[in-house]
């Protein structure tokens, strides 16, 4: 009687073969995990975009108070010199 070693045993037409054979063609390579790519803005790109913004911003600001400041000093002027022509017609009586 013959003995089995290992997985070998007796398969139709041929002698011995093997239950998983060594001339089989190679399997993939094991499916490894996707690496992710950095998807959005690094640091110093979020910076600059923060700075940008910031700064663009601050001009319009500025030229907005800019140009209340420039009308706001104008009704001033005017009120003032309607001040004095009321002053110089109460002083002529």
């Amino acid at each position: 009687m013959l003995r089995l070693i290992g997985n070998l045993k007796p398969y139709g037409n041929q002698q011995w073969a093997r239950k998983l054979a060594t001339d089989a063609k190679a399997a993939s390579a094991p499916a490894t995990a996707p690496v992710a790519k950095k998807t959005g803005a690094g640091f110093f790109q979020r910076v600059s975009s923060f700075l940008v913004g910031a700064g663009l911003s601050a001009l319009f600001s500025q030229y907005f108070i800019y140009q209340e400041l420039i009308q706001g000093n104008k009704s001033i002027i005017s009120k003032q010199k309607e001040l004095e022509q009321r002053l110089s017609k109460l002083e002529k009586k």
